[in-house]
């Protein structure tokens, strides 16, 4: 999953034609425009368009990303955080347990000529709940929705843990569609490829923390769990991120969420994809954390073992576990340099 408070098992999961979806912004990109149409949805951006882009403003901490909306056909809405302008879209999924704020640090350091944008998925942040199961299917529409709403000539999904997965079946679907992705950069991803997933102790710990993340928002207990597991992103992005998973409406989606991991991953096992046909890095954690040698290790291999089926770039981060986009964003953002040559 993403960043998750509650312990490392659980951790391991941080799912065609033009849809109808619209996007609220002051230009052609997302702007600082929230759902209701009154202002900066973060209170800290302006309302104009002219937020930072392309990283100017991160280093004095004035600002989080500008935040625009994509507005579902069922009426529901979600937020995006957007950093500079270009026709080359690098779009962000999070991990499970997560929102768009966690790719701050790499939204800050994207190179200039490209739009990145993430997003919070249904019930997060600044995103209106989802009705219906949340499984790989639902988070693939959200996706592709986002992809959609957005005008560009060439596209890179990012996706960090359990958005690997998710990252792995949209690119698969605008493939189908003829509409293929430029790349993929795939950050310490879930992996129908590692036993781990698989294991009673895993699955055990995914249904747990479903049930514990309702009790602990309820109880005012999440927020600051939250906080520290967020404490390695920089101003202003801690804060924002923290936000967007400690209410009660976002504990209900990671737990609606979690009740699909196992079985995703199992579907992908028994009915593997075909290779995504492009460019790919996959990039895997080496310090174990809480998972032990073992087990990082065995997924490591099937890090390595997924970016050898995608005849793809394999990115060893020596300095991270789980949360490279926090720890090493720089791994991050050179991979994607290197997809969009710029």
């Amino acid at each position: 999953m993403g960043e998750n408070p509650l312990g490392r098992v659980g951790q391991w999961c941080h799912a065609g034609p033009m849809r109808e979806e619209s996007v609220t912004t002051p230009g052609p990109v997302p702007g600082p425009v929230p759902a209701d149409g009154t202002g900066p949805a973060d209170g800290t951006g302006p309302a104009d368009g002219t937020g930072p882009a392309g990283g100017a403003g991160a280093a004095d901490g004035a600002a989080a990303a500008p935040a625009g909306t994509v507005r579902r056909p069922d009426g529901r809405t979600l937020r995006l955080h957007s950093r500079g302008t270009g026709s080359t879209l690098v779009l962000f999924e999070a991990g499970l347990g997560a929102g768009g704020a966690s790719w701050g640090a790499v939204l800050d350091a994207l190179p200039a000529g490209v739009l990145g944008l993430a997003y919070d998925r249904a019930g997060h942040g600044g995103s209106d709940p989802a009705p219906g199961p949340r499984d790989l299917g639902s988070l693939v529409e959200d996706l592709l929705a986002v992809v959609d709403a957005v005008p560009h000539e060439r596209l890179v999904l990012v996706g960090h843990s359990w958005g690997g997965p998710i990252v792995r079946e949209a690119a698969a679907r605008l493939r189908a569609t003829g509409d293929p992705v430029t790349g993929a950069v795939l950050v310490d991803p879930a992996e129908e490829l590692a036993d781990l997933y698989f294991t009673r102790a895993a699955q055990s710990m995914t249904v747990l923390q479903g049930a514990l993340l309702p009790v602990l928002a309820r109880m005012s207990l999440l927020a600051p769990l939250q906080r520290a597991t967020h404490r390695s992103l920089p101003a202003p992005w801690r804060e924002e991120a923290a936000a967007a998973v400690s209410s009660p409406s976002a504990a209900r989606a990671v737990r609606a969420e979690s009740r699909h991991v196992t079985p995703g991953l199992r579907g992908l096992r028994l009915d593997p994809p075909a290779p995504l046909g492009a460019a790919v890095s996959v990039l895997s954690g080496r310090r174990p954390e809480g998972l032990g040698r073992r087990m990082r290790d065995e997924l490591t291999a099937a890090h390595r073992a997924r970016a050898e089926r995608e005849d793809g770039r394999f990115v060893a981060a020596s300095r991270s576990g789980h949360v490279i986009a926090a720890s090493e964003p720089e791994l991050v953002v050179e991979e994607i340099r290197r997809l969009t040559g710029e």
